[in-house]
């Protein structure tokens, strides 16, 4: 079959629509005759939906779209495929008029974005077609990452090891930055001033509320679901959400007994909100202190911030959770029993000088220089410690207690644990000079195999929110500076798998 063009009229006169299309003859491709008829734009600038034509679903197999990266950047096209059973599953494919529709996410804004549609057939036959969508321009409240200050920009002379990373800040929806520094998705539609408790499902995101024991479900259409959190004792989420064992691990702030219990709890859900199971760190550590010879009534103090949670992951490898006080230290639990395995901290602060019982629970530092204000844990690839080390002392121990020491700078740092010799080291940190301090928020993850994507939200004495991409040889891929207040612009930047996405 000769291949033959054709073009369609856009509905929208900011939408440019052209077409091509080609097949095999006899093919489950040719006989199904797909073709673009029209196109709209989204719920916001970076996402449009393309209405489809098609003779024959019921030999589809799958729909994939890849946007062509714009010249001179260097991250990997944006890609997606939708299965047979998620169009039908979700009502994209409308028998009635024999159309299917399907949303193209991940656009450049104030761009005419070359999109190219590949359908797949049971019979191994496929069919193209290119599409032009004009995008509007973006001019949301979240501009800010419109217009970043180019420190270093990405290049072919070094690679971040990632491609796009998911924004969490105080200020903004949650957000997704490609490594070159574009905005490529915002979920401007939720009714929310922070995104920092949001988790990444691979087809959606998950946010929890700061004013509700709530949280939002949040599709990359735009369009979200609000699920309510099966228990009475939770008032609202706050910090992080990451993935558990079997759920979802989330901080909550709760009442028991009518005294606030502030950002000492973790549990972890269902993304159907659900309660699996629940880790008091207060409850936890007046038990463990009380067996160790100590009164805790100086140490965990309810209806104050003296835990200060801001991170909580699990560890398969050894089914434990490690959990960020940011006022005292690193804790490893037991995940089913919720027994502390160590503590890694400042040995100068309240915890250490006056308590023997945690004393005794303290790993001794061999290397390097203990985290203090930490942010954001996580594991590298070998099982290694990362984390945000912001070198900010405490700010809410009892009077006449030590807050332990305040750093004039910050910087993430690796940890190797020997939990049988029951010692630490930093094996790895990110120095520069002159040295850049954030004393709250900031993150640091492993991207790949000696590659890390930093976040700074507090650079500058608070004026800049900062995203850097360095290796463990120090050589900085990008840097990326948006002038903005604490946290406002930048609390977490976590890489995730943002091309190459199936929904099922």
């Amino acid at each position: 079959m000769k291949p033959a063009l054709r073009t369609a009229l856009p509905l929208l006169p900011c939408l440019l629509l052209a077409a091509c299309h080609h097949a095999d003859d006899d093919t489950q491709a040719e006989e199904a005759r797909l073709r673009v008829v029209s196109q709209a734009t989204g719920l916001t600038p970076f996402v449009a939906n393309l209405t489809l034509a098609l003779d024959d679903f019921d030999h589809l197999a799958s729909v994939s779209y890849t946007i062509a990266a714009k010249p001179g950047t260097y991250s990997k096209p944006m890609s997606v495929t939708y299965t047979r059973e998620w169009m039908t599953r979700t009502g994209a494919w409308r028998p009635a008029d024999r159309r299917l529709v399907i949303p193209v996410f991940g656009l450049y804004a104030g761009y005419a974005n070359g999109v190219t549609l590949s359908a797949a057939f049971d019979d191994k036959s496929k069919d193209e077609e290119q599409v032009t969508v004009a995008a509007p321009v973006y001019a949301g409240p979240a501009a800010v990452y419109t217009t970043p200050d180019v420190r270093t920009a990405r290049s072919a002379a070094a690679n971040p090891g990632f491609d796009y990373m998911l924004i969490k800040n105080n200020t903004y929806a949650p957000a997704v930055l490609d490594s070159d520094g574009n905005l490529r998705w915002i979920a401007d539609t939720l009714p929310v001033n922070t995104s920092t408790p949001t988790w990444f499902s691979g087809d959606a995101l998950y946010v929890g509320s700061l004013n509700s024991p709530s949280f939002h479900r949040v599709n990359f259409t735009g369009d979200y679901t609000t699920i309510p959190v099966a228990s009475t004792r939770y008032t609202n989420f706050h910090h992080d959400l990451a993935t558990g064992k079997q759920g979802l691990l989330a901080e909550f702030d709760a009442v028991v007994d009518g005294t606030p219990r502030l950002e000492s709890i973790v549990a972890e859900i269902t993304p159907t909100g659900e309660v699996l199971k629940e880790w008091d760190l207060g409850a936890i550590f007046a038990a463990t202190m009380r067996a160790g010879g100590d009164d805790p009534s100086n140490f965990v103090r309810d209806g104050i911030d003296w835990f200060h949670m801001n991170s909580a992951i699990y560890v398969p490898a050894d089914d434990s959770l490690l959990v960020s006080s940011r006022e005292n230290f690193v804790i490893k639990l037991d995940y089913k029993t919720g027994h502390i395995k160590w503590l890694l901290g400042d040995t100068t602060k309240h915890w250490y000088v006056d308590y023997p019982s945690l004393r005794a629970l303290a790993l001794h530092l061999t290397a390097g220089k203990p985290p203090i204000g930490q942010h954001t844990l996580s594991l590298t690839a070998n099982g290694e410690l990362l984390l945000f080390n912001n070198g900010y002392g405490s700010v809410l121990q009892p009077p006449g207690t030590s807050p332990g020491i305040t750093r004039n700078f910050s910087t993430p740092s690796r940890y190797v644990i020997d939990e049988k010799a029951g010692t630490a080291a930093e094996v790895w940190t990110y120095a520069p000079e002159p040295p850049i301090y954030s004393s709250v928020c900031s993150s640091v993850y492993e991207t790949t195999a000696g590659n890390y994507v930093v976040g700074y939200s507090a650079a500058e004495a608070g004026t800049q929110n900062r995203l850097l991409a360095v290796n463990t040889g120090g050589q900085v891929a990008f840097d990326y500076i948006y002038p903005a207040s604490p946290c406002s612009a930048v609390f977490i930047a976590q890489p995730i798998p943002f091309t190459g996405l199936i929904f099922k």
